[in-house]
């Protein structure tokens, strides 16, 4: 009975290390959902701007962007900073 109990905890182990397991995140860092975006950081270090549904509504570009406020976000590309509407448009 003790190896079958040992057998069982190494497998589980195993399983579970297996399944804890998983790929590079898809995003590096999230920010606040603000009038329903959130500036996310891509794997690929750009930030673009996700819905609520975690779909890219502002696809990743920027060197670095903030939350939503008053319908534009300041956003950082060329190493310059602007500001943004929510259809990634500069203002």
């Amino acid at each position: 009975m003790p190896h079958l109990l040992r057998a069982t905890i190494v497998v589980l182990s195993v399983s579970l290390l297996g399944a804890c397991a998983s790929p590079s995140p898809q995003y590096r860092q999230v920010g606040k959902f603000s009038e329903g975006l959130a500036p996310v950081q891509a794997a690929s270090g750009r930030w673009g701007f996700i819905n609520q549904r975690q779909q890219w509504a502002i696809p990743p570009r920027f060197e670095d962007a903030r939350e939503f406020q008053d319908g534009r976000a300041a956003a950082k590309q060329g190493g310059k900073w602007g500001f943004i509407n929510k259809q990634g448009q500069w203002q």
